[in-house]
């Protein structure tokens, strides 16, 4: 019972789901669709709940799961993120008529494996976390099942999320060959043995960075991500935009920084040329997309780079991994809220997103949504007072600690380079008049609260931050480099 109780939430998230798909079997589908949001956001803060009155911590199931600080940190933000992604969703798929009960519970049984990613110390629990986090996201990505591009990208995501699956567990393999176990501590003192003057070490972290830049849409395993962010439903790209990210994150810094510690003098400048030739390659193509969602697609890219930067600075301390944790929650709520905002416009039953143009004068057509939407990119561009400016920042520091000062002028060079076209949607929104043929806007209450709490909160944390830094501090100790 103390190993169940110790995955109380997890467990929560998981009934939560089952209970989604209950409701709409046995309820008639009006009347589901109007309490199912209220359903999965009730139980998704009761789960949260639950990990706050039932704090757990140290190793259960026989030591394949570990429960301290990081994994409290990543619970908040993976069921943070769920939430809402189920409040801004259901005007969306009622007017593209997505199934409503099968998007909440998708949402919910890739919480679960997003949350299991972090819980894990062993490679068995690792990669059954991400599978569980991974496979329902491919889902999510063609639930337009009627909708040419949802398809596209449902199939895109499925088949190169096979191949880098089956990499990542290729790696494992090797892991395992090499340490005879699959526990991170074992690994860690096999590969501190060998070294890097040992071929199977070489191949092993090979294939697993691979497999985790696949999962984190790390250059040069981006491909999949512009097609599927574009094609699948807004709310599905919006989700699969930041919870899949912050879990392969997990994962990289679970694995990478206990179970190969031991090689981290190699493997973080690897990490640190892949942190400048992604948001670069992620800002550049950005640059030139007039598809709004597109753009932003190849703009997650981007940030995918800053945060490696800041797990290329892993060994320099705390406030290394404390940033990388701020970052993945700073990027969550604002690339959640921005693709969100898409949600407004009517784009005749398909998929994809608002181009340039349609836009044009967003701010005399629905005022709250456009000033909500350009505090979103204000965020990803990293203009203070925002809580983006702050992640930014925050990541700057350790990488000048960690001797990569080429790497922090990368950074802000890129920074500002992002800036031009998340302003010139700005300048679209208010500069520009509406065209005759822009889209139609399809407003809901529900819709414009969210944005507008969350759109505040962005900027109540850049202006006061403490409190999720220090929780993110926390948070950092288990996966220093040691």
């Amino acid at each position: 019972m103390t190993d169940v109780l110790a995955v109380l939430p997890e467990i929560v998230v998981a009934a939560l789901a089952a209970l989604i798909l209950g409701i709409d079997a046995t309820v008639g589908e009006e009347r589901a669709a109007r309490w199912l949001p209220w359903v999965a956001a009730a139980g998704l803060v009761g789960a949260l709940a639950s990990g706050v009155y039932y704090p757990a911590s140290g190793l259960f199931f026989r030591g394949f799961v570990e429960v301290d600080a990081f994994t409290a940190f990543f619970r908040f933000v993976f069921i943070v993120l769920a939430l809402f992604t189920v409040l801004v969703a259901p005007s969306y798929l009622t007017r593209q008529h997505v199934p409503r009960a099968e998007f909440y519970a998708t949402v919910l049984f890739s919480t679960v494996g997003a949350m299991t990613v972090a819980l894990s110390t062993d490679l068995i629990t690792l990669f059954v976390g991400l599978e569980l986090m991974s496979i329902p996201v491919y889902v999510l990505a063609g639930l337009q099942r009627r909708d040419e591009y949802s398809n596209e990208a449902g199939l895109k995501y499925f088949l190169l999320g096979a191949f880098s699956s089956a990499i990542l567990v290729y790696g494992f393999a090797w892991l395992f060959g090499i340490a005879g176990s699959t526990e991170y501590s074992r690994i860690a003192e096999a590969v501190a043995q060998e070294g890097l003057g040992s071929p199977a070490v070489i191949v092993a972290l090979s294939l697993v960075t691979v497999g985790l830049g696949f999962k984190a849409a790390v250059v040069p395993f981006h491909q999949w991500t512009p097609d599927a962010y574009d094609g699948a439903p807004t709310p599905s790209t919006a989700f699969m935009s930041v919870a899949p990210k912050a879990a392969a994150f997990a994962a990289i810094l679970r694995l990478m920084s206990t179970g190969l510690g031991p090689l981290h003098v190699d493997w973080v400048l690897v990490f640190a040329i892949l942190a400048a030739v992604t948001m670069t390659g992620g800002n550049v193509v950005a640059l030139v997309q007039t598809n709004v969602k597109r753009m932003l697609a190849y703009s997650s890219i981007a940030h995918t780079g800053y945060i490696l930067a800041g797990v290329a600075a892993i060994a320099s301390g705390a406030s290394a991994g404390a940033a990388v944790l701020f970052y993945l929650f700073a990027y969550g709520i604002m690339n959640l809220g921005a693709f969100a905002s898409l949600m407004y416009f009517d784009t005749g039953g398909t998929t994809r997103g608002a181009t340039l143009d349609e836009l044009n004068g967003l701010w005399s057509r629905h005022a709250v949504g456009a000033v909500a939407f350009t505090v979103f990119l204000v965020n990803l561009a990293g203009i203070p007072p925002t809580v983006g400016f702050l992640a930014k920042f925050f990541l700057i520091q350790p990488v000048l600690d960690a001797g990569f000062a080429w790497l922090a002028v990368a950074i802000a060079l890129n920074a500002a380079l992002a800036a031009f076209y998340y302003l010139r949607v700005v300048v679209h929104m208010f500069m520009y008049d509406a065209d005759a043929k822009a889209p139609r806007l399809l407003p809901s209450r529900l819709l414009t609260a969210s944005l507008a709490v969350t759109a505040v909160v962005t900027i109540v944390l850049g202006v006061l931050p403490d409190a999720i830094y220090a929780f993110a501090l926390d948070a950092a100790v288990p996966v220093l480099v040691r």
